[in-house]
């Protein structure tokens, strides 16, 4: 009980929810063992929904990764989220919000180790067989403040920023895939069959041969962030596994891999093994992602197409013409097109004397993906800030907007800060050319000074590169 005290006096105070924290956290508990599958059932749907790397971050820990209200509707549907702020009388984004925040906390608490409890812990029963307060309902839906992740700035008379950023953080998806291969597929729900229909041979017949299992494929799966690589698969037997590992300590380190590789018999034959040592060498490059299977590797990440296809070429040369080569899927485009079409769709849908707070909380919901190292706007994004700057236009007049430079910490301080305020300038000349009063838009750098999300991480890094959008005094 004593863990769900802190957790309810942690969020009351986060949020700002007083007598309603409580009855909260009753809620997503009860939802967390309450679906089928308990405990694992919740975490399935964060996971089906590409969280995968963020519910890995949950388990065993306390300081799991941070979710936006956004990300855990998606999750577990505005249904669900809408059922508990109508029966506590909170807004369904605020109740999204603090969930998000709630989930690693709770999990990271009922997974001690980081195994998943097949049953209901005795803590939990404790809990929920408690009487819980249940709030009053309010005949206007109370309002909850955005609360920006640990880390992250708060910036006057702008909503929570980056709140569609972060999937990378993980929508980004990018380490779903290792996820996926450390932990396997997860559980299906138990269904029980009817037993098959038995043929009995005719006198004499002799019987079928028994159809073989078909071996599934040998894999392995690489992530290089910042030369650290996680890894994941699964091989035939101990000797393939020992090569691998031998081959990622040589080139990598052993002080800088991470990860597991199970052997399966049925698994089959890792022809990519042929010069192994070289391909690690040539994967060697930040935010790379690698997946060898059966006789297919494909190579994408956070890098630019440019490094994929140099990277592939130099591939194809070392292993020779026995694989197929492929790109994996590109995640970050996918990201950013899905952003700035629900950024597009919010704009448009301003409703007539919209609030300076309402344009500027839409507009830090976008990306903007600069080519690494440079200020060019990308196409996609110039559509965008066209549509962005006859919002602005209807701006009450004096108002004054601040267009904000963000790097990761990734090399120079000093030229992160110079790039940080030449790519601000950079939106700024657009949406002057588009028509916006030059006198209401002014420009800072900030480098990686301020960042939303750990740089530690790729998807954090990527959340860290951005522009941000506030109001400040003429």
């Amino acid at each position: 009980m004593a863990v769900f005290d802190s957790v309810i006096e942690d969020v009351a105070g986060r949020f700002g929810l007083d007598g309603k924290a409580g009855p909260l956290v009753h809620e997503v508990v009860q939802l967390m063992t309450g679906l089928p599958g308990g405990i694992g059932g919740f975490l399935e749907k964060f996971t089906s929904a590409g969280f995968g790397a963020e519910v890995g971050s949950w388990l065993g820990k306390t300081n799991g990764v941070v979710l936006t209200g956004p990300q855990v509707e998606q999750a577990l549907g505005s249904t669900v989220i809408d059922g508990i702020a109508g029966r506590l009388g909170l807004s369904g984004r605020g109740v999204s919000t603090a969930m998000g925040y709630l989930a690693p906390k709770l999990i990271g608490q009922l997974t001690p180790g980081g195994v998943i409890p097949s049953g209901i812990p005795a803590a939990v029963s404790s809990f929920l067989g408690a009487t819980a307060p249940v709030a009053s309902r309010q005949t206007a839906p109370h309002r909850v403040e955005h609360v920006a992740p640990v880390g992250s700035t708060v910036i006057p008379d702008a909503p929570h920023l980056g709140r569609w950023l972060i999937p990378l953080l993980a929508g980004l998806g990018i380490l779903g895939l290792l996820w996926y291969l450390l932990s396997g597929t997860p559980p299906a729900p138990v269904v029980t069959a009817p037993a098959p229909a038995v043929t009995v041979p005719a006198p004499g017949a002799t019987a079928p041969p028994a159809a073989p299992i078909p071996a599934m494929r040998a894999r392995l799966a690489l992530s290089d962030d910042n030369g650290i690589i996680t890894y994941a698969g699964t091989v035939h037997d101990e000797a393939t596994r020992a090569s691998i590992l031998d081959s990622l300590q040589a080139v990598f380190g052993a002080d800088k891999i991470k990860g597991d590789i199970a052997v399966d018999a049925n698994a089959g034959p890792a022809p990519w093994l042929v010069d192994l040592r070289t391909t690690f060498e040539y994967l060697k490059t930040p935010g790379v992602q690698a997946v060898f299977e059966g006789n297919a590797l494909r190579v994408g990440g956070l890098i630019g197409e440019a490094d994929r296809d140099r990277i592939l070429g130099s591939l194809r040369t070392a292993l020779g013409p026995g694989l197929a080569f492929g790109a994996l899927t590109d995640t970050v485009g996918d990201l950013v097109t899905g952003v700035t079409s629900k950024t597009e769709a919010a704009l448009a849908a301003l409703r007539p004397g919209f609030s300076t707070t309402d344009l500027l909380g839409i507009l830090n919901q976008s990306i903007i993906n600069f080519p690494t190292g440079g200020t060019e706007i990308p196409a996609i994004s110039k559509a965008l800030l066209q549509q962005a700057a006859v919002s602005l236009k209807q701006l009450p007049p004096g108002t004054v907007v601040e267009i904000g430079g963000h790097t990761d910490s990734t090399g120079d301080a000093a030229a992160n800060m110079l790039l940080s305020q030449q790519r601000a300038e950079a939106v700024r000349a657009e949406l002057v050319q588009d028509g916006v009063d030059p006198s209401m838009l002014v420009v800072k750098g900030y480098g990686s000074a301020k960042p939303l999300a750990s740089n530690d991480t790729v998807e954090g890094r990527f959340a860290n590169r951005r522009i941000e959008y506030r109001v400040v005094n003429p």
